[in-house]
């Protein structure tokens, strides 16, 4: 008895924990350099994502990225007027060692957050890496 509520309660507390999604990205570091496929972990946190980053020479980077509300306006074409909307967007700076990355996200299905499908781009100094999920 004692056992069933112990599982119940890790089962409970397991439930509860933010899930992790995983991303591949695609770093490129110059012009003429080959792209290579770099692991990303996004967790979410109460006000945006929690990123992990493993660049392709092994460097582990870190980062919040911040929730933002971006608004959209577009006119419609039949009417001339303006329709307003709205697209949300993860932001922030990641860094581990030496290097210090920007990255950005745009949701395409904000209420499923990084699940939802979305782009992202992280730039640095010397490397770039590209997100399509």
């Amino acid at each position: 008895m004692i056992r069933m509520l112990v599982l119940g309660a890790v089962a409970l507390l397991a439930g509860c924990a933010p899930a992790t999604t995983r991303l591949s990205g695609v770093e490129t570091r110059t012009a003429t350099d080959s792209p290579r496929v770099v692991p990303a972990a996004v967790t979410p946190t109460k006000d945006g994502a929690q990123l992990e980053l493993v660049s392709a020479d092994g460097t582990i980077l870190t980062g919040q990225l911040i929730r933002q509300q971006q608004p959209v306006i577009a006119t419609i074409a039949a009417t001339g007027q303006p329709l307003v909307g709205g697209a949300i967007e993860f932001g922030g700076d990641i860094s581990g060692g030496a290097v210090v990355m920007t990255c950005r996200f745009t949701l395409m299905n904000p209420r499923r957050g990084i699940d939802g499908g979305g782009t992202g781009r992280c730039d640095g100094t010397d490397r770039r890496v590209d997100f399509l999920f």
